[in-house]
């Protein structure tokens, strides 16, 4: 008689999350990064910056190791501002990102006030969370100096984003 092995329950959730983290990793990465660009900041001023893509960087997971982006403005003084200002550059640079990162239907949250604390095993900045995937988020830390965005980190997300 033939045996048959009995699958976990916890199986099928396991593959899914594993196959939504590979697909969100396998459409982000260096080939999407743009290595020259602009963003514009809260002015309508066109912010430009230069990117480049470490991939073996710890930056957001310790142990771990991910490709991010390290998005750099060649002119900080661009994104200055405080409050209001701040944040609206903050959601033209998260809507930019958001972009390398899925498919147009993924509708991130790249409001300041929508952002995340953190993702699972995230140890520094933020994380903006997809709407339509819950599963999906994108690590992000602003380098602010004086009261300028001077450079930007990002990475997928473990997973989704968690407060």
């Amino acid at each position: 008689m033939m045996s048959v092995k009995r699958i976990s329950k916890q199986a099928p959730v396991f593959l899914t999350f594993a196959m939504l983290l590979h697909s969100s990793f396998a459409i982000s990465g260096s080939a999407k990064y743009l290595t020259k660009g602009y963003i514009q900041n809260h002015n309508g001023q066109d912010c430009w910056y230069r990117q480049s893509v470490e991939k073996e960087s710890k930056y957001f997971f310790g142990r771990l190791t991910q490709t991010v982006g390290v998005l750099t403005f060649d002119s900080p003084s661009c994104m200055a501002g405080n409050g209001f200002e701040r944040d609206a550059n903050k959601m033209m640079i998260n809507n930019a990102i958001s972009r390398w990162y899925s498919h147009s239907d993924a509708k991130f949250k790249t409001r300041v006030r929508e952002m995340y604390k953190s993702s699972p095993l995230q140890k520094k900045g933020q994380c903006i969370q997809s709407s339509k995937y819950p599963a999906m988020g994108i690590t992000i830390d602003y380098l602010i100096e004086k009261d300028s965005i001077k450079e930007v980190i990002h990475g997928g997300s473990v997973s989704g984003c968690t407060n």
